[in-house]
């Protein structure tokens, strides 16, 4: 399963060292993805790689539901309405609406999910001065507390922390 890390940064010097000393690190069997970076309000940082709006977002949690609720509504859409043509009709109209309806579902819940920034690292993002950063890292459950160690000893300081639904998803 893998995991997001979040931590906070004091200056762009500390965040090039730690891409290095995570650079390091990822070629081992620790399998770490990123680090992101973003400042204050959102600010990309020069030379470092940005954020993806789903990893401080409600994004993907919102589009697994919006799967699951979207193909609930196309089958009740054709239970209330129906085909009439016929069983095999039938058939065919409730898998083809339970599709349609969990491909919209997953899209608007997608986009709205995209909207609801996480609480804490909201907060925490509007207390940074300027100057410190938000760095995000993807790693797996096995290498998380070795992770942290190492971000720690570069006097980052872990703001919060989250797993993935989708265990074999890799942040490009």
């Amino acid at each position: 399963m893998r995991t997001l890390l979040y931590f906070s940064l004091r200056d762009t010097a500390t965040a090039r060292l730690a891409k290095v000393r995570l650079g390091d690190f990822a070629g081992t069997q620790a399998l770490v993805a990123g680090p992101w970076f973003v400042q204050r309000d959102n600010q990309p940082v020069d030379g470092l790689p940005t954020i993806d709006v789903g990893q401080t977002t409600y994004r993907e949690e919102a589009a697994i539901t919006g799967i699951f609720v979207g193909a609930l509504v196309g089958a009740l859409v054709i239970f209330r309405y129906g085909a009439s043509a016929g069983a095999g009709a039938t058939a065919i109209a409730y898998v083809g609406a339970v599709m349609l309806g969990a491909m919209i579902g997953w899209w608007v819940c997608g986009l709205v999910g995209g909207k609801i920034v996480r609480l804490a690292l909201w907060r925490r993002n509007a207390q940074l001065a300027p100057g410190q950063l938000l760095m995000i890292v993807s790693c797996d459950s096995r290498s998380k507390e070795a992770l942290k160690q190492l971000i720690n000893e570069l006097g980052g300081v872990g703001v919060d922390e989250r797993s993935d639904l989708m265990p074999n998803f890799r942040w490009q």
